[in-house]
């Protein structure tokens, strides 16, 4: 569906997921960390400004998760989001 339709995704964030599909096909992706409808609504329809930086890595495959070390952070071969990836207010 989201190759015959431009679409928006929100999705929720509460752990690192595996999304590379989702953001081949998507007009945008939006990470939700718990965020009220209204506020995302805001955000989409240019009332507000989104801001925010991924708090983990997203990883690019399932095959890279099984590699990665349970003990070391940040680990992920060559991740579909880096940590800290995001967007940074700037006052105008």
């Amino acid at each position: 569906m989201l190759k015959k339709v431009p679409t928006i995704v929100n999705i929720y964030l509460d752990r690192p997921t595996v999304i590379p599909e989702i953001t081949k096909s998507a007009m945008a992706v939006i990470a939700d960390y718990g965020s009220s409808d209204k506020s995302v609504c805001e955000i989409l329809f240019g009332n507000a400004e989104p801001i925010g930086k991924l708090p983990f890595e997203l990883p690019s495959s399932m095959e890279a998760v099984y590699k990665q070390k349970t003990d070391v952070p940040y680990d992920s071969e060559n991740p579909l989001f880096k940590f800290g990836f995001g967007l940074k207010y700037e006052k105008k």
